[in-house]
């Protein structure tokens, strides 16, 4: 079995570092504070939240983990959300009560299927969603909470948010959240210049609502012993320099430290036994291949200034508003750059840390370098 994981939420064994980050985030919302999580794609954050969820419940926190990824309406979210804190209640019973109670538009179901297991369902009386039912629904966690035990909610792409902002939602929920005695929140999500401007600007709802952390790349030095010993358990070494060699051709991002791993392991496990810099780059080579044709897509259907600034990207990722960084990859305005750097932010294209633009796959830089060289 392959001794390295990527693609889902890491647990266990894969998982590893982000102790210090754990226990600020739990000290943080097991102290009565929201906090907003913020960094890059690929760095971790879900995983990092799991972990915490672990810790707080085994304190006695009931945490409602809620990604609003799928929530594209208001009925959605209302069926969605209410769904996600029915998986943490214990008592069905309890929860259509608070239910039949709470929200006047909305009819809870609970039915026994052949076995005897309980079954729960909503029904809505209205037509579409009134903002007086989305105010009821925002009031079950706190409704529901047991006095002394506090719920923690966690919201995941929270950014997306904006989708249901012509109804008010940020606001209404900003206030429902000030008004809550039992209840803690955790924002987090991919989309951090969104997510940054939502908690940063005075002119949003959610400004200064909420502690900042902001997320880095892991310690080197914990990061290759993980290596070693991922690799060790298998029969494979991997020495210090080729550990870093690898790190650095992953732009130090744990997704892709773990996907260029098990690319490694899958090429060598049946024959060799010593990692190289040449085993690393033909894997990179390879993982590169094998996406081709859909870098090559996503890099023609951008915008002759976005391809341009992907380019120089390749290169340099600092001052790239200068006059100088213009004139050295002929570049429009700064204005235009501006433009371009909001669109590809927006589609998850590149990243940005402290001052920093970045492409956000390795491997489609690795790709765009072959595609200028």
């Amino acid at each position: 079995m392959n001794p390295f994981s990527y693609g889902t939420v890491v647990r266990g064994d894969f998982f590893y570092d982000r102790k210090e980050e754990g226990e600020r985030i739990v000290t943080t919302l097991s102290g009565g504070n929201n906090m907003v999580l913020l960094a890059p794609r690929r760095y971790g954050k879900t995983s990092l939240v799991f972990q915490v969820i672990e810790q707080l419940e085994a304190k006695g926190y009931t945490c409602i983990y809620f990604d609003f990824l799928p929530v594209y309406s208001l009925e959605t979210f209302v069926s969605l959300y209410i769904g996600a804190i029915e998986k943490k209640q214990h008592n069905l019973g309890r929860l259509v009560q608070v239910i039949t109670k709470v929200i006047n538009s909305i009819r809870p179901k609970l039915t026994f299927d052949s076995s005897g297991k309980p079954e729960f369902g909503i029904e809505f009386t209205e037509s579409s969603v009134s903002i007086q039912t989305l105010s009821e629904v925002l009031d079950l966690p706190e409704k529901l909470a047991q006095k002394g035990k506090k719920l923690i909610v966690i919201f995941d792409e929270f950014q997306e948010i904006t989708k249901l902002n012509k109804v008010g939602f940020e606001s209404l929920l900003r206030s429902k959240i000030q008004q809550q005695q039992q209840v803690n929140y955790l924002f987090l999500g991919s989309r951090t210049h969104l997510l940054s401007d939502m908690f940063n600007n005075k002119n949003r709802a959610f400004y200064n609502s909420a502690s900042h952390m902001q997320l880095g790349t892991l310690p080197h030095e914990d990061t290759i012993a993980y290596l070693q010993a991922k690799f060790r358990s298998s029969g494979i070494q991997i020495g210090l320099h080729e550990a870093l060699y690898l790190i650095g051709q992953t732009g130090d991002i744990p997704y892709y430290i773990q996907l260029l791993a098990a690319e490694i392991w899958q090429y060598m496990i049946t024959s060799q036994t010593q990692v190289t810099t040449k085993i690393v780059d033909a894997c990179a080579k390879q993982i590169v291949e094998l996406k081709q044709d859909y870098y090559y897509e996503l890099f023609d259907r951008q915008s002759v200034m976005q391809k341009q600034l992907l380019i120089a990207l390749i290169h340099s990722g600092e001052n790239i508003f200068s006059s100088a960084y213009s004139k050295r990859f002929r570049l429009s305005a700064a204005s235009t750059t501006q433009k371009s750097i909001l669109v590809l932010m927006d589609y998850g294209i590149i990243d940005k840390t402290d001052n920093t633009y970045f492409i956000s796959d390795p491997f489609f830089k690795r790709f765009l370098q072959n595609y200028a060289s």
